[in-house]
């Protein structure tokens, strides 16, 4: 009987294996890159500190990544990749633009919550990493396009009048978010509240016609 098919298995299903645990280990240097660098900064930030915090070693660290700087790149990827995906809705909450709005708002200051240092860290890297400082407009711009997205579409369906510059009104937004952030980081417990109070800002500046009292019910 014919070996070779089964060899051929037997090695594809190896490959996988080691596949899937290469990826995990990456992960893990990632995950805990993001956690030193959050802690420490980057230029704090060793090498050791990582393949400590991810229980590796250093060695290990070489296979995936060539520098710190590269290590950080791949965060920041992270970072912006969440960003990207904050907000995916299902309908019926899609075609109610407060329900829309609450969400985005919400996705948002979860993120920060979690990654308030880490984006102080970005932003100061941007200014000397052109790779990086691309991944920072994303991750700073997305958050406010899809408010100012958000606020012509109930401005051209005659649901709001803003009463400042739209633009400037998402740019204000961010403040907005990073402020309930940094509450809710004090005080876990009053998330509900400040995603609530961060979405009332925003109808009141954009002149929303319609009633918020779903708000209530979320």
């Amino acid at each position: 009987m014919d070996q070779q098919p089964i060899r051929d298995l037997e090695w594809t299903r190896a490959r996988d294996v080691r596949r899937e645990l290469e990826s995990e280990t990456k992960d893990a240097l990632i995950a805990a890159a993001r956690s030193v660098f959050s802690v420490k900064g980057f230029d704090s930030a060793t090498i050791g500190d990582i393949t400590s915090a991810a229980q590796v070693s250093r060695p290990t660290f070489y296979v995936y990544f060539a520098t710190k700087a590269e290590v950080f790149l791949a965060v920041a990827t992270v970072l912006k990749d969440e960003i990207l995906e904050a907000h995916h809705y299902q309908k019926p909450l899609a075609d109610d633009p407060v329900l829309v709005a609450r969400a985005s708002i919400e996705a948002f200051i979860d993120i920060y919550v979690d990654s308030l240092e880490l984006l102080a860290v970005i932003e100061k890297r941007a200014a000397t990493d052109v790779q990086v400082a691309e991944l920072h407009a994303v991750i700073v711009g997305r958050p406010r396009r899809r408010i100012l997205r958000q606020i012509t579409e109930v401005r051209n369906a005659g649901l709001a009048a803003p009463l400042v510059d739209e633009e400037y009104a998402a740019r204000l937004m961010d403040t907005v978010i990073v402020d309930a952030a940094t509450q809710i980081r004090k005080d876990p417990e009053s998330l509900n509240f400040y995603v609530e109070q961060a979405t009332r800002v925003y109808f009141a500046i954009i002149g929303f016609h319609r009633s918020l009292d779903v708000l209530t019910d979320q």
